[in-house]
């Protein structure tokens, strides 16, 4: 057998010293990756966890499997692997962490819909521009399933239902009436095959409402007092009171009605 032949079937014995450094360094990053799950670093908690379980993995891979006694060709190959694997991860979660979307289950929900801070309208029962805005965004991403892109009633989903939804562009017909205060009572309690969107932000609902209404003809209607305290709002206090107490991040809203 020649030299060269002795040399590929040469299989290196790890040393115990080598083996039990190997070891405490795998423990100690063991270590650091429960310490840091316990630490919110936000946006670093994803990147910074998979530093730690890369580093272990090369540890593994060099020492135990014995890549770094083998040919320069197999290290190469690794590495190059390795180097493909980061440019992936750099440019999904580069995408991720600048878009500012929130992933619920499979559903994407856009940042500017996400509800987080203080109340954007002191008083969401009152019909402005702002609100309408907000709520065009809402119901573009909630509601067109069903309603459809314009309101008609014909969105994808409304094959399936029966009754069929809501054709909000005519202005007969509302079971509870087209006010405002009306539609966010609607929204919040549900109606036949609609379920309850109580779970969302008040300002939300209210939102949808005041859009809602402008998909159909120009109503003159305005809410009295009275209406809007049958849906628990004080036009007197700062975000209405009462129904605005009961509301829940956007997300953390659809993640309960999808499990509905």
């Amino acid at each position: 057998m020649s030299h060269h032949d002795h040399h590929e079937g040469h299989h290196h014995v790890l040393s115990d010293s080598t083996a039990l450094k190997t070891i405490l360094a795998l423990l100690s990053l063991t270590v650091i990756t429960v310490a840091i799950a316990r630490v919110d670093l936000g946006v670093l908690n994803f990147p910074v966890a998979m530093f730690v379980a890369s580093v272990k993995a090369v540890i593994v891979c060099s020492i135990f499997m014995g890549l770094k006694y083998e040919n320069r060709e197999n290290t190469v190959i690794f590495s190059t692997s390795l180097l493909f694997m980061l440019i992936f991860f750099i440019l999904t979660f580069g995408d991720l962490l600048t878009r500012g979307d929130v992933y619920v289950k499979g559903q994407i929900i856009p940042a500017e819909l996400q509800a987080a801070g203080p109340s954007k309208f002191s008083k969401p029962w009152i019909e402005s521009p702002e609100i309408i805005a907000h709520g065009k965004g809402l119901f573009a991403a909630q509601c067109t399933s069903c309603h459809g892109d314009g309101g008609a009633g014909n969105g994808p989903a409304a094959a399936g239902l029966n009754p069929k939804p809501r054709n909000f562009t005519v202005g007969e017909g509302w079971k509870n009436g087209r006010k405002g205060s009306q539609i966010f009572g609607t929204l919040t309690k549900g109606l036949n095959t609609m379920p309850a969107f109580g779970s969302l932000p008040s300002e939300d609902r209210w939102a949808l409402a005041h859009y809602v209404r402008t998909l159909g003809p120009h109503s003159a209607e305005k809410d009295s007092d009275a209406d809007l305290a049958k849906v628990g709002v004080d036009p007197n206090q700062e975000g209405g009171g009462g129904s605005a107490e009961k509301s829940i991040p956007l997300e953390a809203a659809i993640e309960i009605l999808s499990e509905s």
